[in-house]
């Protein structure tokens, strides 16, 4: 049993961590947004890597079924949890990038998509905060942008707000294409 712990502490020595991660994308132009952008990732609670799938092609031959890879699809939903400042300045941003697609009260509607879509990038840190992988997100634009829930419970609890987006596709990597071109985390005892 000692040896297998020893083969995975090789393998994984520091080990990614949950809380080191880094989220990181510019409002679009069309967007008069207030938020410093430093202070996004910052506010960011809680994200998640996005899922990619693979279909599957049923072939029949004989009552026996074959089984070949199909098309990529992305679930095109993605969301992230943020901490609220007292002046919610960062949700009135995203409400507003909501409008900037659709604006309800006055009747107006984008009619160019790339001037209300971003990337956003998601990035796995390394201990010393140095990234080593990241996830580049297209044509992102904000679907939802959650409540806030206040009650006299919650006494000494910062207020949080959930933001789901839609986008088409993603890359891993530092490219636009998926080229898996990782960067080698630092080693050190402690994360």
């Amino acid at each position: 049993m000692s040896n297998k712990i020893r083969e995975i502490q090789a393998v994984l020595e520091s080990a990614g961590r949950a809380n080191k991660y880094r989220v990181s994308f510019a409002f679009p132009q069309s967007v008069d947004n207030k938020a410093d952008l430093k202070e996004i990732d910052v506010l960011a609670k809680s994200a998640i890597a996005p899922a990619r799938d693979i279909g599957v092609i049923e072939l029949w031959n004989q009552g026996r079924k074959l089984v070949q890879p199909g098309d990529t699809t992305f679930s095109n939903e993605w969301s992230l949890d943020f901490y609220l400042s007292e002046d919610h300045k960062l949700r009135y941003d995203f409400i507003k990038w909501q409008n900037a697609c659709d604006n309800f009260h006055k009747n107006t509607h984008s009619g160019r998509p790339s001037e209300v879509m971003t990337s956003i990038r998601l990035s796995q840190l390394d201990s010393q905060g140095q990234e080593t992988a990241n996830y580049t997100l297209h044509n992102v634009f904000p679907m939802s942008v959650g409540e806030v829930t206040y009650g006299d419970d919650s006494e000494n609890t910062v207020t949080e707000f959930n933001v789901s987006f839609s986008y088409t596709d993603f890359v891993i990597g530092t490219a636009e294409e998926d080229d898996y071109k990782l960067s080698t985390p630092s080693r050190q005892a402690t994360a």
